[in-house]
C-alpha cells in the first residue's frame, strides 16, 4: 500500500527542460553532458527523456556520494 503511494507522486522522467529547471543548469550543459555520456538519455520521437533513476544516479556521481 505505502509502495503504491510513492509510485504515484514520483516522477519516471524528465525533459531537457524540466530537468534545467530543476537544476538551475542549461540545456545546452545537459545536452553536452549526454553527448559526452555523463547522462544517458532516451529519445522519444523527438522529445530526449531522462529516467529519474538515471538522473538520480548522475547527481550522486557527480557529488562523489
Amino acid at each position: 500500500m505505502e509502495d503504491d503511494k510513492k509510485s504515484k507522486g514520483q516522477k519516471l522522467g524528465w525533459t531537457l527542460q524540466e530537468l534545467a529547471n530543476s537544476l538551475s543548469v542549461s540545456v545546452p550543459f545537459l545536452r553536452l553532458e549526454v553527448k559526452r555520456g555523463h547522462l544517458k538519455a532516451a529519445h522519444l520521437g523527438r522529445r530526449v527523456v531522462l529516467l529519474d533513476a538515471e538522473v538520480r544516479r548522475y547527481l550522486e556521481c557527480a557529488n562523489g556520494i
